[in-house]
């Protein structure tokens, strides 16, 4: 997306509420049009509350050769990882790297590691911000939904059948957060999978942060990029101090904000960064003064 040579969106002070390492993208491209972005988290990312779940879903052990070189057994025991988020690819990731030390394979290359360990699996993804963290970590979705929202790879699944020839056939691995949206594992074990949906991560509110408020009073829109920013930043500060433009990444947190009394002034699409940003550059070329 290139910045227009009218800038509809110059001085505009928007709000950003997701989790704070995640804000310097949408920064970024806000910034590239004029706007001026407020980080005002709703959310922080934490451990899950019992990380024995996730580990357990990793090879107990590391099979060595003649030569002590772990061979390929060593391996995760599914036919499919889906990831729902960038938390989801960044928080389980963390997992394979402690894995990787505790198993005493630093002497490899940590490609060949990663290769060793995720040997026959595939990977599927929601969301393009899901599958470009994806790609940080060397790993490549072979179906993914663009939308940020599960019932669009449910639909790509209707068609993906088990593999007959896999090892651990209609196996799926679903690494995301601690409280999400049954929709996904609910459905995929109707449609035959077997699914083991484990937390990696979890979100909980942050304190709200010294002046916070006072920044809330000058914006002129704000951007809820999940349901747990939009039902956190009620809890934190009330509907009284929401800006007038209110952005939803997409149906889901559309959903949360109406049930909260609210309608989005905006619903970003696709629900990505650059369709919040689209978004807000039309809203406010026709309502500009």
């Amino acid at each position: 997306m290139k910045a227009r040579e009218h800038n509809p969106l110059a001085g505009k002070r928007i709000v950003l509420t997701r989790a704070r390492p995640q804000i310097n993208q949408s920064s970024d491209q806000l910034r590239l049009y004029g706007a001026i972005p407020i980080a005002i988290p709703t959310i922080e990312i934490s451990d899950p509350p019992d990380s024995r779940i996730i580990e357990k879903t990793f090879p107990e052990k590391v099979v060595t050769g003649g030569t002590g070189e772990p061979i390929e057994s060593t391996h995760f025991q599914y036919e499919w990882i889906i990831f729902t988020s960038a938390n989801g690819v960044s928080s389980f990731m963390r997992y394979v790297a402690d894995w990787i030390r505790n198993n005493n394979l630093k002497s490899l290359e940590i490609e060949k590691a990663q290769k060793l360990l995720f040997a026959n699996v595939k990977f599927a993804s929601i969301g393009s911000a899901t599958a470009l963290v994806m790609t940080e970590y060397g790993l490549h979705s072979q179906v993914s939904a663009t939308d940020f929202v599960s019932e669009g790879l449910l639909e790509k699944f209707q068609v993906i059948k088990p593999d007959s020839s896999h090892e651990f056939k209609g196996r799926i691995l679903l690494p995301r957060a601690a409280k999400a949206r049954n929709i996904l594992p609910d459905t995929l074990r109707k449609m035959g999978w077997v699914v083991d949906d484990v937390p990696v991560y979890q979100t909980t509110m942050p304190k709200v942060e010294h002046g916070s408020r006072d920044l809330l009073s000058t914006a002129d829109a704000i951007v809820f990029t999940s349901s747990s920013t939009v039902k956190n930043f009620f809890q934190m500060f009330g509907k009284e101090h929401l800006p007038e433009v209110v952005v939803s990444i997409g149906p889901i947190t559309t959903q949360t904000i109406l049930e909260n009394g609210l309608t989005p002034t905006i619903e970003a699409s696709p629900s990505s960064v650059t369709g919040i940003v689209s978004g807000l550059l039309d809203y406010y070329s026709l309502n500009s003064l």
